[in-house]
């Protein structure tokens, strides 16, 4: 069956009402996420973003729900307190980022969100509150670097997994200077627009550079993504898949892949290495695909050969990014 954007609204609508009915304690819940665009296929394949807001305390942060092959619902909780006082959502990447993206609202119980989203988006784009959801990733990201420059984190997964984060930190450090953060399958989609629209015209072909290696090749590409679902069977059989790479979420994240490089291949090497990262910490070390994760980040020269050299140069980028955030309130 071919998916429209009609019909997965439509799929929002009935989840949502099905939400509703069962749990009395929802107050809010609406659409964020790429179905807020007019084409949020990547590959003939997407996920519903619902937010569920309750007026009680959550003990599940996060679902992912099987709806077809091609469909998944991906639910994220929040307590209706974390929008209290709406207005500091406006130095909020995350929940203020996606109030101000406008929502599709598919529940409101007590007329909530009007109320909410107004005063949470009022001066949403004053520079010093952009400069504040800018600084919420820029920090962290300096403080990783200087751990990695340090080596107080460890050779191998720690290390890695230090240095991608720091490498998305600072990409959606300069994405939330015109919109909200960014996610794994449409990172480096949206990325080089977000980066121009920021006049930093240059930042995402230098982003590209710090986690890509000239040596890739096609047939290198293919080896990866022919071991890919490799990846989402041992943790399946190992019962350790964190909750968005459960088995059925294979071809949400391979059919993105597959479709992106041809004419996005960094894009799509971007989600491989991503998804694979975040596998990896829930492999067994022992297993084939932690040990084809450790091959992949050496032939991606993410070793600790070519370490010191990548450092210098996200060092480079985070102080472009660094002087650019604080022009804004000068």
């Amino acid at each position: 069956m071919r998916i429209t954007r009609d019909i997965l609204l439509n799929q929002a609508r009935e989840n949502a009402a099905k939400l509703a009915a069962k749990d009395r304690g929802l107050i809010c819940i609406y659409i964020a996420g790429s179905l807020l665009q007019e084409d949020p296929l990547i590959g003939g394949i997407t996920d519903i973003d619902l937010i569920c807001v309750h007026d009680r305390p959550v003990n599940v942060r996060r679902e992912v729900l099987r709806l077809s092959a091609d469909v998944s619902l991906d639910l994220a909780h929040y307590e209706q307190e974390e929008y209290e006082p709406a207005r500091k959502l406006r130095t909020s990447a995350w929940i203020g980022g996606e109030m101000e993206n406008v929502p599709i609202v598919l529940h409101d119980s007590l007329h909530w969100y009007d109320f909410t989203r107004a005063s949470a988006t009022a001066q949403f784009w004053r520079p010093e509150n952009i400069a504040a959801r800018a600084r919420s990733f820029l920090v962290p990201a300096r403080q990783a670097w200087s751990e990695l420059r340090d080596e107080t984190i460890p050779q191998g997964l720690k290390r890695t997994t230090a240095y991608l984060g720091a490498l998305r930190n600072v990409a959606n450090s300069v994405a939330v200077l015109s919109g909200a953060p960014l996610t794994v399958r449409r990172f480096l989609v949206d990325l080089p627009l977000r980066a121009l629209k920021a006049s930093l015209p240059d930042f995402a072909g230098d982003f590209v550079q710090l986690f890509t290696s000239s040596a890739i090749t096609d047939e290198m590409f293919d080896q990866w993504i022919q071991g890919y679902p490799a990846i989402f069977e041992e943790l399946k059989a190992a019962g350790t898949a964190p909750v968005s790479l459960q088995f059925f979420r294979l071809g949400y994240y391979e059919k993105a892949i597959r479709a992106l490089y041809p004419d996005h291949p960094a894009a799509a090497i971007w989600i491989l290495l991503d998804t694979f990262t975040w596998a990896a910490s829930a492999l067994p070390k022992s297993g084939l695909s932690y040990k084809n994760w450790q091959a992949l980040c050496r032939e991606l020269e993410l070793d600790s050969r070519h370490m010191p050299a990548r450092l210098e140069a996200l060092d480079n980028l985070l102080d472009t990014v660094e002087e650019t955030v604080e022009r804004l309130q000068k």
